[in-house]
């Protein structure tokens, strides 16, 4: 849960203005600071508000309720972005690093700048395919500026009260199942996974943050899936019959006649 060398190097040489934000992690809690289970056990609570904030705000009542009280309906992808970016941030600014090493395959000759570079590199091969699916769904509508600023297209939005759930994403009302959603019905959600462990180095916290995901996975895909089947009805329960949820060597138990 660090920052990659390359990007805080940018950082404090073009942008020094932001290096409070990015200089984790923003406080070291001495109270847990001599013991490894503490350090796993309140970066398990720091991934659970993530969790929880990932989830619940993508919940239609959550966001008929800031649609209604506290923002425009047409922001409302936007705010829930920031929503998640936020947490993301408290997430890495309050890690409590154990430093502890499982592996590392690299050369010993590498400096440790080297080293970075090195694994952003692979980070950034292995993640490529996940910018795919976001330009199947349009990376405007997928951050929320399109709905902010297409006025004709602003009265209707994703996650608004109806009495049908209108769908996740503007002029896309029916179910993508093409590209990457032919394999599995969430992409983003293995390649995160095979971008975190297909690594040449790994720390204890890197594992934890692993399973931690892992862990949210198998619940926030539940609370996703049951929006999903709001929203597209019969398609989707059938696509999810014969489309495996993550890992496309899964075989699904139910047959298509």
């Amino acid at each position: 849960m660090q920052m990659p060398v390359i990007y805080t190097n940018f950082i404090s040489t073009y942008l020094p203005i932001l290096n409070p934000l990015f200089n984790f992690p923003y406080v070291h809690i001495n109270t847990i600071s001599s013991s490894v289970t503490a350090k796993l056990i309140f970066n398990a609570f720091l991934n659970a508000i993530f969790g929880l904030v990932h989830t619940v705000f993508a919940q239609e009542f959550a966001q008929v309720f800031l649609g209604r009280f506290l923002f425009p309906k047409q922001t409302l992808r936007t705010v829930y972005c920031l929503l998640v970016t936020v947490t993301a941030f408290i997430i890495m600014g309050f890690w409590q690093h154990t430093h502890i090493q499982l592996w590392n395959w690299l050369p010993s000759t590498m400096s440790d700048y080297q080293q970075n570079l090195a694994l952003f590199f692979i980070f950034n091969v292995i993640y490529a395919p996940a910018w795919y699916v976001v330009i199947q769904f349009n990376p405007f509508e997928f951050c929320g500026l399109k709905q902010i600023f297409n006025k004709t297209e602003s009265i209707g939005c994703p996650y608004s009260s109806s009495v049908k759930s209108e769908a996740r994403t503007i002029n896309n009302p029916t179910l993508v199942t093409t590209g990457l959603f032919r394999y599995c019905r969430h992409p983003l959600y293995l390649i995160t996974l095979l971008s975190l462990t297909i690594t040449p180095v790994m720390s204890l916290d890197r594992l934890a943050f692993i399973i931690y995901t892992c862990i949210y996975g198998s619940i926030g895909i539940y609370f996703e899936e049951r929006k999903l089947i709001q929203i597209f009805g019969q398609a989707y329960i059938d696509y999810q019959q014969h489309v495996p949820a993550i890992f496309p060597f899964s075989v699904s138990k139910t047959k298509q006649n």
